[in-house]
C-alpha cells in the first residue's frame, strides 16, 4: 500500500491546525516583511550575512528569517503558509510541489564542487567496513526519501554496489545519527557538514562524499503567489543573497563569527572549519529536477503522475 499520499494529506491537516485555520491551502500573508525559512547549517550562512549587514535593508526589501530546528518543522510552517519561502534541499520543494504546495524554486545558493562537500558515508569508529562496497547488507543510518537517502544510493551505486542490497536504519535527528554511529550502535552513517567532518576528527572512516553529484545543492524558494504579488520583492532579496556571497569571500574573519553565532558548529570546529565559499546564483538544471522528482516516485514520496515538479524560475535572479 502507498501510504505517501495519506502521509501528504496529514501534513498539511497538521498544519492547518498549527495556523489556527480550517482550510489546507493556506497562502502567505498579503502584508508585511518577507518570512524565509532557515535551518542553522552552513549552507545558510549567506542568508545569515545578508541579515546582520543590512544588506536586505539596503537592497529595499523587509525580510525576517524564522529559524527553525530541523527540516520537518520547517515544512509544517511552509504548508501553513507561516511562510513566504524557505531554503533547503532540491528534493524537498520537488515533494512539496507535487504534494499540492504552489512553489517555485528560484535560485540555487550553493552546490558541491571537487574541493566542496556536503554529505559523506562514514563507517564508526568500531567498525571494521572499508569500502562502500563492504555496506552491503550492512545497515546505514539515514533519513529516509530526502537528499541523504539519495546521496547515500547514488554512492553505493557508483561503487558498484547493488542498491537492493543496501539496508539502511531510520534516524531523521542528525545529532542522534551522529552518536550512533560514534557510540557503535550502527556500523555506517550518512552525515553533513559539519558533523561529516567531527565525526572523521573523532575516528570515524570516511568511505565517500558527495564532492561530485550535483544532486546535492541547496535552493532558495518562494511560494508561487508571492512571485506573483511582489516580484521586486524578491529580486531584492535574491540581490541582497548575492552580495552576501561576495562580502563572505572578501571578509573571512567576520564571516566566521557570524557562521558561529548562528550555525550550528562542533565546538572543536569553530576556530576551524573552512569558511563555505558561495557561487553566483543559478537556477538548478532542468535535468537534476526531473531526477529528484523520478527517485520520489520510485520511493513514492510523490504521487504519479505530476507534472508539478518543474517549477522553476530564474527570471529574479539579478543580472
Amino acid at each position: 500500500m502507498n501510504c505517501s499520499r495519506p502521509m501528504a494529506i496529514l501534513t498539511l491537516l497538521l498544519a492547518a491546525i498549527l495556523s489556527g485555520c480550517t482550510s489546507t491551502e493556506q497562502t502567505p500573508a498579503d502584508q508585511g516583511p518577507i518570512r524565509f525559512g532557515t535551518l542553522p547549517v552552513l549552507q545558510a550562512l549567506e542568508l545569515y550575512v545578508a541579515e546582520s549587514q543590512e544588506f536586505f535593508q539596503e537592497a529595499g526589501v523587509q525580510v525576517e528569517l524564522i529559524d527553525f530546528s530541523g527540516a520537518a518543522e520547517k515544512d509544517i510552517a511552509l504548508a501553513a503558509g507561516q511562510l513566504d519561502g524557505y531554503f533547503g534541499d532540491l528534493f524537498t520543494p520537488v515533494a512539496q510541489r507535487a504534494n499540492g504546495i504552489d512553489l517555485t524554486i528560484v535560485a540555487t545558493n550553493y552546490t558541491t564542487r571537487a574541493d566542496r562537500r556536503m554529505f559523506g558515508v562514514l563507517a564508526g569508529p568500531q567498525s571494521d567496513v572499508q569500502s562502500l562496497r563492504d555496506l552491503a547488507e550492512i545497515p546505514v543510518a539515514i533519513s529516509s526519501n530526502s537528499v541523504i537517502h539519495y546521496v547515500t544510493e547514488e554512492l553505493f551505486r557508483l561503487e558498484g554496489g547493488d542498491v537492493t542490497q543496501l539496508a539502511t536504519i531510520e534516524s531523521k535527528n542528525i545529532g542522534l545519527r551522529m552518536q550512533m554511529l560514534m557510540s557503535g550502535q550502527v556500523e555506517a552513517a550518512t552525515l553533513p557538514e559539519p558533523l561529516l567532518t567531527a565525526a572523521q576528527a573523532g575516528g570515524a572512516r570516511l568511505l565517500a562524499d558527495d564532492h561530485a553529484l550535483p544532486m546535492s545543492q541547496t535552493v532558495l524558494a518562494f511560494h508561487s503567489e508571492v512571485l506573483k504579488r511582489n516580484p521586486q520583492a524578491v529580486r531584492q532579496f535574491l540581490s541582497a543573497v548575492d552580495r552576501a556571497g561576495q562580502w563572505i569571500e572578501a571578509n573571512p574573519d567576520s564571516a566566521r563569527s557570524i557562521m558561529v553565532s548562528r550555525v550550528r558548529l562542533p565546538e572543536p570546529l569553530r576556530a576551524s572549519h573552512p569558511i563555505p565559499k558561495f557561487p553566483a546564483l543559478e537556477v538548478p538544471a532542468e535535468a537534476h529536477v526531473l531526477a529528484a522528482a523520478d527517485w520520489l516516485r520510485l520511493k513514492k514520496a510523490i504521487p504519479e503522475p505530476s507534472s508539478l515538479e518543474t517549477a522553476v524560475d530564474g527570471s529574479f535572479i539579478p543580472q
